[in-house]
């Protein structure tokens, strides 16, 4: 815990004077107002989009769409992955073209559309929507080893896709979007614990009621009412859109990379040439040479000297003969330690997106408790309720930490330094994807030496080892600290790293490790599938029939991944300081604000 994360030497210089101020002529009332539409708007779409990806693999495996697990749990690495990719497109768009607003507003009817088409393929053939796009359903289809003979599977995947590509699009710009209609930037934390905690707590609806109406009741349902929150969610940040404070969009640091590549390269062949002949010229004739010539070759020398502390985007400035502005080749170059931090960030999310992917297809290998409803039916608790747990700790360690540790931290003069809060998440995630592997030891060998149990859940027979699944509760626990720390820190880092051309461009750089870490995932799959020939697994079968150990070695290899990136994450920030905001940004005012006071969002 040290406050060298703020204070320590950055180049993130933030240069207000060649950015056009936006001045704020709001009320308070319309200032906070703006700020908890984006808040509720966030906190339903989060709903919808839980409410999409926390069941996935299951809804996949189910009778309707009958896919294999590991096939279910490749699409739905694809659909994170492609939700996060995507992003960083939308954050080019939004830097450099729309506007963060417009975007938003995009991004939203495509996610809407793909949601409404999701609905269609899970409405169990009551309204025969279902067999219109994927023809007469069977339950009892042979399992296929192939993922592109899996049933409707162009329909299917291409919808999730579509989707993606509209969260990735609202996703990239939301929590930028809001941090921008706050005035007194020393609340930016605040705004983000705000955030997070509005965001769990859609995860948290999701995963306690939506996730139960789809296993228990109907995945029609389970979708239909998503999509009108999604709606209510658009609705919301319309009816903001008057009072929001809109920044324009300016010159794009994404579309001035290469153009400021390719004119160092020229300047610097420029210089090269130059020096060559400077050096040629002293060499034969330095002493016969009139005394004007000897002063420019002094001033040329004098150049030279200096150029040789420049880096190699600095000799596109024009201020070293290049042709863009200082600030624009700065912004570039402060892009190259953020980039490397979020690609240093990968395994994290790789483990981190285990949640809703390997933990669910080991819950339901294991024995889920039985609920009893009013009306004498027998159902199961969700699996994914242990997700819960996750929200929940997320959701009151924001709280306890801000109310109790960072408040105490700060009226010490200290603070709790970006860095720190990112390897403790880290080694959290490390330990749960060993208790991950620990636990599916013991329940392959409970599959071998107990007899098996039988249960259906949404609407899918499991066969399952006789061992509770609350045994899962200390992995989930593990992940769900860990996005307390380094998920909520990696976030803080995105925009407080971030030059204002492109804030957009490095949340979304964060988002895009994620969706990395998830295609990452695919392949990992797999190459796991592909380790033995005829490895095969099935919902009806307790453990793999062959090469069962590869199950919990998947966990303890991401866990020994993830601790190696921890060793190479501390050298890199003891070496090259990737991990260090300037004290600057924090004081930055992004905008006017003529003789009111500010307001505590």
């Amino acid at each position: 815990m040290t406050d060298a994360s703020v204070d320590e030497i950055s180049p993130l210089i933030f240069i207000t004077r060649n950015i056009s101020t936006v001045a704020d002529n709001r009320t308070v009332f319309q200032q906070k107002l703006s700020v908890w539409l984006i808040l509720l708007s966030a906190g339903l779409e989060r709903l919808a989009f839980y409410s999409l990806a926390g069941n996935l693999v299951l809804f996949l495996t189910s009778d309707n769409i009958h896919w294999t697990p590991i096939h279910s749990v490749t699409t739905s690495f694809i659909f994170l992955g492609t939700s996060y990719i995507s992003a960083i497109v939308f954050a080019w768009i939004s830097d450099g073209k729309l506007g963060r607003a417009k975007t938003i507003v995009t991004g939203f009817i495509l996610y809407i559309i793909g949601y409404v088409f999701i609905s269609l393929f899970s409405d169990d053939d009551k309204y025969k929507l279902y067999s219109t796009f994927c023809g007469t359903i069977n339950s009892t289809t042979s399992i296929t080893p192939e993922f592109f003979q899996e049933k409707c599977i162009p329909q299917i995947l291409s919808t999730l896709v579509f989707t993606a590509i509209g969260v990735g699009a609202v996703q990239a710009n939301m929590a930028v979007f809001g941090a921008e209609q706050i005035r007194e930037q020393k609340a930016t934390r605040k705004y983000f614990d705000k955030y997070y905690a509005v965001v769990n707590t859609g995860g948290l609806i999701a995963f306690g009621f939506i996730a139960y109406a789809q296993q228990n009741d109907s995945y029609f349902i389970g979708y239909i009412v998503p999509s009108a929150l999604l709606i209510i969610a658009f609705l919301l940040f319309l009816i903001g859109y008057k009072f929001y404070i809109h920044v324009q969009p300016h010159d794009s640091v994404m579309s001035s990379f290469i153009p400021v590549l390719i004119n160092a390269f020229q300047t610097w062949r420029k210089v090269r040439k130059t020096a060559q002949t400077l050096s040629a010229n002293r060499r034969s004739s330095n002493s016969s040479l009139p005394l004007s010539n000897q002063i420019d070759i002094s001033n040329q020398s004098s150049f030279t000297t200096s150029e040789q502390a420049w880096s190699f985007l600095d000799y596109a400035k024009m201020s070293n003969r290049g042709r863009y502005l200082d600030r624009v080749v700065d912004d570039i170059k402060s892009l190259r330690r953020i980039i490397v931090v979020f690609l240093l960030l990968i395994p994290y999310w790789l483990l981190y997106f285990q949640i809703e992917t390997t933990f669910l297809v080991q819950g339901v290998h294991m024995k889920v408790m039985k609920i009893f409803r009013i009306d004498k039916n027998q159902h199961y608790m969700p699996v994914i309720w242990f997700s819960l747990g996750d929200q929940i700790i997320i959701i009151i360690s924001i709280f306890f930490l801000n109310t109790f540790v960072y408040k105490r931290l700060e009226s010490s003069g200290r603070s709790f330094s970006i860095k720190s809060r990112m390897i403790i998440g880290m080694v959290s995630a490390t330990l749960a994807m060993c208790m991950a592997g620990t636990l599916e030891i013991f329940r392959q060998k409970t599959c071998d030496t107990l007899p098996t149990i039988q249960q259906n859940i949404g609407k899918t027979n499991y066969t399952a080892a006789d061992m509770t699944i609350f045994y899962q509760f200390p992995q989930y626990l593990g992940i769900g600290l860990s996005e307390v720390f380094t998920s909520v820190a990696s976030l803080e880092f995105a925009y407080l790293a971030a030059p204002h051309s492109a804030q957009s461009l490095i949340m979304s750089l964060r988002f895009c490790s994620a969706g990395l870490s998830s295609f990452f995932g695919s392949a990992y799959v797999g190459i796991f599938v592909q380790a033995k020939e005829n490895l095969t697994f099935d919902n009806t079968e307790c453990k793999a029939r062959n090469q069962s150990e590869l199950f919990y070695i998947y966990f303890f290899v991401l866990g020994g991944l993830q601790l190696v990136f921890i060793l190479i994450i501390l050298g890199c920030d003891e070496q090259f300081k990737i991990l260090k905001v300037s004290k600057q940004r924090f004081n930055t005012r992004l905008f006017v604000t003529p003789n009111t006071r500010s307001s505590n969002t």
